[in-house]
């Protein structure tokens, strides 16, 4: 496929930079979307750097449509992404959405129809160290709908082995476990200011289960089905290796930045009402949050 097909990734951080330096790897050569300008991208893996000749654009005047639009922005930046979103979706654009959260289609109902919108789960530890520079733990995993639109998205990222691209036949419980892991670890951490493990201490336990119980009706109430240990399991993985890791909400209240609450917490809610589901601990969860940030 190679050159062939154009290729844009809107939001060029930790997730975006990573997903373009993969492709690179595939033999594309992406448009790198960014705010910030830097003179070149730069992915290390296992003690491997490599630098990738990317043309990187910081504006989005003269534009055309292109074939894939990789929307790496956090979920409530896209209003902010507008103008890149406009100038770069055409009638036949497909636009892999690569945020947290289950409503991917909706956040961008303004700019593409749902049937050409690729929701995707990225599994991927990666951090920026500086604009264009990006240093990724391990390889990492996405999952995408098993449909026509997913598994093209797959091929675009064959030939190379830094991020893998699975689609799943149950994207529905894929999407749920998720979210239930990334709306009750960065409600508690972000509000704790603290890394995983406080999820595991023992002050917060019940109201972690109690979360993620409420969480995973709501997700049922949509089609998602959990294993009966789903809950222990999760918690356990919290004392583990992984419980000094800072959530991306965690680190953003800790480095006084805008946090992702609404794609995680407030969703929740949301999609509550609409199945009559009453999630009274995460409702009062993002009530803090949207107090906190608002601070």
């Amino acid at each position: 496929m190679g050159d062939s097909t154009s290729i844009a990734v809107v939001g060029v951080g930790a997730i975006g930079g990573t997903m373009a330096a993969a492709l690179g790897d595939a033999g594309h050569q992406p448009l790198l979307c960014a705010r910030t300008p830097f003179s070149h991208l730069s992915r290390s893996l296992n003690g491997e750097t490599r630098a990738y000749a990317h043309l990187v654009c910081t504006d989005s005047g003269g534009l055309s449509p292109v074939d894939w639009v990789l929307l790496c922005t956090k979920a409530h930046q896209i209003e902010g992404a507008a103008h890149w979103l406009n100038r770069l979706i055409g009638p036949e654009t497909r636009v892999a959405v690569m945020q947290n959260g289950v409503d991917h289609a909706d956040r961008v109902s303004t700019y593409v129809p749902a049937e050409r919108v690729v929701p995707c789960i990225i599994f991927l530890p990666s951090r920026l160290e500086s604009p264009g520079i990006v240093e990724q733990g391990r390889a990492g995993t996405v999952q995408v709908p098993d449909s026509h639109a997913g598994r093209s998205l797959a091929d675009l990222f064959a030939d190379q082995s830094a991020v893998e691209v699975e689609p799943s036949a149950d994207f529905v419980s894929t999407v749920w476990s998720k979210l239930v892991l990334n709306a009750v670890s960065g409600a508690i951490c972000a509000l704790a200011i603290k890394p995983l493990s406080a999820v595991a201490a023992p002050q917060v336990r019940e109201l972690a289960t109690g979360l993620m119980e409420e969480i995973m009706r709501v997700g049922q109430a949509e089609g998602a089905r959990f294993p009966d240990d789903f809950v222990e399991k999760t918690i356990e993985t919290f004392r583990g290796p992984t419980g000094g890791h800072w959530t991306s909400m965690a680190a953003d209240r800790r480095d006084g930045r805008v946090m992702e609450w609404q794609a995680r917490n407030a969703v929740v809610g949301e999609i509550g009402r609409r199945h009559d589901v009453p999630t009274p601990l995460n409702d009062a969860l993002t009530a803090l949050l949207a107090v906190t940030d608002a601070a």
